[in-house]
């Protein structure tokens, strides 16, 4: 029988997931704060847009700080979780992963961590990943869960570092109290655990941080997470087709990048389908078709949208994605151009656009998230 075997470093343009820091491009300003806060005692707090690549940054400061082997470091994402008891398991899992890798006796480690929390452990059956079961708690229970996992951390012979991303999403919780329980535990077990934060909810990330009367103000360094600096991403892309023999110019290179406004999903997604065609020599004319097959393959998908978006609204992001990006959506050339109604009408569908997480706004600029979206919306 043939063997179907993907060799996952062939395309040197990750899209998912991280592979080592030769396939990371830049980001030397940003890890070199981050290990710097981390180093000196400060928890720190990263910010930024959907795409833009906190998560792989995360990774890549997570690589480098386990080659130092100085402490044991924790990566959860909380965005699917909708209440505490939802927290301390996937607390509890990332701490398990940890403790797989790093120690030959993890199953007595994460039997303990369990039993404490009265769950049993289970196993993938395909990975053999282990995980753990544990039945709902009513909130008081779930508390008393909470300050076990960090006494659990406590009392193990080594420093943790814990990344949770989209840490936003405690604000959600019923449990009002949550932030004042984390930030608590944060500060009782300092000498032993240091924290990196992270979200794309800028707007709720920063109060958390920055309004007086929260648990958390002041309690983190903080660092807004922007693009990748153009000219060397441009390099990091030539670099890489070269390295395999393969011929593009700058001028395409440039030209994709400011089409993808340098965003970090997009732009991988981009160069890992376009080296995937194996041409050898890239011109023009592929690096439009590429573009285009993207949005075409996406047609299906986004047609859905106007079943899920009012007319109103859809018409306001085919205006904004036409325009690129707007200043002041309530002027009246931009509404006359694109008949977008009353003004009031096309205020409600931008704050319904806004807390979708359709749209965003920066520097007072209305835009569209996604791009590959705003390419075909602006193709209408």
């Amino acid at each position: 029988m043939n063997k179907f075997i993907v060799n996952k470093m062939n395309n040197p343009f990750v899209v998912y997931g991280y592979q080592s820091s030769e396939y990371f491009c830049d980001r030397k300003t940003e890890l070199d704060k981050i290990l710097s806060s981390l180093d000196n005692g400060r928890n720190i707090t990263l910010l930024s847009l959907r795409r833009i690549g906190k998560t792989g940054l995360i990774k890549h400061v997570f690589d480098h700080l386990k080659q130092r082997k100085t402490a044991r470091l924790v990566y959860m994402d909380i965005m699917p979780t909708s209440n505490l008891n939802d927290f301390v398991k996937e607390f509890s899992k990332a701490i398990m992963l940890e403790e797989k890798s790093r120690s030959a006796k993890y199953l007595q480690k994460i039997k303990n961590l369990v039993l404490g929390l009265r769950g049993k452990i289970t196993f993938d059956q395909i990975t053999g990943i282990p995980g753990f079961e544990i039945d709902f708690r009513p909130p008081e229970e779930s508390v008393k869960d909470l300050a076990y996992v960090f006494q659990y951390l406590a009392s193990q012979n080594a420093d943790y570092i814990i990344a949770v991303d989209e840490f936003q999403q405690i604000t959600f919780y019923p449990e009002k109290n949550t932030e004042a329980l984390l930030r608590a535990y944060s500060q009782q077990y300092s000498d032993k655990l240091r924290f990196i934060f992270s979200g794309s909810n800028q707007t709720l990330l920063s109060s958390m941080f920055n309004y007086y009367g929260k648990p958390f103000y002041q309690s983190s360094d903080l660092m807004y997470l922007d693009t990748i600096d153009k000219k060397k991403y441009a390099e990091f892309i030539q670099q890489h087709f070269a390295t395999a023999k393969r011929e593009i110019n700058y001028e395409i290179i440039d030209y994709v990048l400011d089409e993808l406004e340098c965003f970090t999903f997009y732009v991988q997604y981009y160069f890992n389908k376009l080296f995937g065609t194996g041409v050898k020599k890239i011109d023009k004319t592929l690096a439009n078709k590429v573009l285009i097959d993207i949005l075409n393959e996406r047609e299906s998908f986004y047609y859905n949208y106007k079943n899920i978006f009012s007319a109103n609204q859809f018409k306001l992001l085919i205006a904004i994605a036409k325009e690129g990006k707007v200043n002041q959506p309530n002027a009246v050339n931009f509404i006359r151009t694109y008949n977008l109604g009353p003004a009031s009408s096309l205020n409600r569908s931008l704050q319904s656009l806004l807390v979708k997480e359709m749209i965003y706004k920066k520097d007072n600029y209305y835009c569209i998230y996604d791009l590959f979206f705003k390419k075909w919306l602006a193709r209408l």
